[in-house]
C-alpha cells in the first residue's frame, strides 16, 4: 500500500513537472536581458528555449541578431526567431519577417517577409501592420494595393507611441489622396471589419 501510494506520488510529480515546464530560467534571462546583463542572459534562456519555450526562443534570437553575449549571427537569429514564430508568437513573426525584407541570415524574400508579416499583423503586432503597409504601397511581395496600404496603415495607427502615430496619420492623408472615393470607402469598410472581428 505504501509502495503503490509512494509511485503514485511520484507520477502526480512528474505529470505535473511535464505539463507546468519550469519558467524561472527564462524569466530571469529576460529580466537579465533587459537589464543588459547579456551572459546571464544567454544562461538562463538557453535551456528553456532549447526545450521548446517560444518565449525564450524570442530573446535568443533576439541576443544572437544583435550580437548581445554571443558573436552576431543573423543566421542564428532567424533559426531562433523561426521556431518562435511557428508556434504563434507575434513578435518573432514580425522579426523574421524583417529578416527576410533584408536578407540577413536568411536570403532576402519579400513574399516570405509579407507571409510573416500577415502573421503577426492578424495578431495586431503594430509594427508587422505597418511594415505589411508599406509592402502594400509599393507592391513588394504583394501585389499594389491602396485599399490595403490604407487599411493596415490605419490599424497600426491607435496603438503606436508618439511620433509613429503622427507619422502614420500623415502617411494615412497621403494614401488616402491617392484613393478614388469608392476605393477609400472600401478601405475604411475593412478597418472596420477587422476591428470588429478582434472584439469578438
Amino acid at each position: 500500500m505504501k509502495q503503490s501510494a509512494l509511485l503514485t506520488a511520484a507520477a502526480l510529480t512528474l505529470a505535473l513537472s511535464v505539463s507546468f515546464p519550469a519558467t524561472a530560467g527564462r524569466d530571469a534571462g529576460i529580466a537579465a536581458y533587459k537589464k543588459n546583463e547579456f551572459a546571464t542572459a544567454l544562461r538562463e534562456l538557453t535551456p528553456d528555449a532549447e526545450a521548446g519555450d517560444a518565449k525564450a526562443q524570442y530573446y535568443m534570437g533576439l541576443l544572437h541578431g544583435h550580437g548581445y553575449g554571443v558573436p552576431k549571427n543573423p543566421a542564428a537569429a532567424a533559426d531562433w526567431f523561426r521556431k518562435a514564430a511557428e508556434q504563434g508568437m507575434a513578435e518573432a513573426q514580425f522579426d523574421l519577417g524583417h529578416l527576410y525584407r533584408r536578407g540577413e541570415g536568411v536570403p532576402q524574400d519579400d513574399l516570405k517577409a509579407v507571409d510573416w508579416w500577415q502573421n503577426a499583423a492578424d495578431q495586431g503586432d503594430t509594427f508587422a501592420q505597418s511594415s505589411l503597409a508599406g509592402m502594400y504601397l509599393d507592391g513588394n511581395g504583394v501585389e499594389k494595393s491602396l485599399i490595403q496600404a490604407y487599411k493596415w496603415t490605419v490599424l497600426a495607427e491607435p496603438r503606436q507611441p508618439g511620433q509613429l502615430v503622427r507619422w502614420n496619420w500623415f502617411s494615412v492623408r497621403r494614401i488616402a489622396k491617392m484613393m478614388k472615393p469608392a476605393e477609400l470607402a472600401k478601405a475604411q469598410k475593412l478597418v472596420k471589419e477587422w476591428l470588429r472581428a478582434q472584439r469578438k
